[in-house]
């Protein structure tokens, strides 16, 4: 599964972009929003920037992933204490 995420266009060059997500910098196609610049709040997705953002959305999704990683890290640690997932030894 493919999760978008959003993030801050830092820099722009002929063959995309380079966003910055939480301090991490990857580059992006700018094949669907060629006028991208930088300053820019993005979405992006499969390695392509997919829409424009305003910093306020920007935020709320991130909010929203956050929240997310932290439930599926509580689950994975209380599926872990119960031994789910373990693999009985032959």
């Amino acid at each position: 599964m493919c999760v978008g995420f959003p993030g801050l266009v830092v820099e722009v060059d002929a063959t995309g972009a380079t966003v910055d997500t939480e301090g991490r910098r990857r580059r992006a196609s700018t094949l669907f929003l060629p006028d991208i610049a930088v300053g820019e709040w993005v979405y992006v997705a499969a390695g392509a920037i997919v829409d424009r953002l305003d910093e306020s959305e920007a935020g709320e999704i991130r909010a929203t992933l956050l929240r997310a990683q932290e439930l599926e890290d509580a689950e994975a640690q209380a599926a872990a204490r119960k031994g789910v997932g373990d693999v009985p030894q032959a």
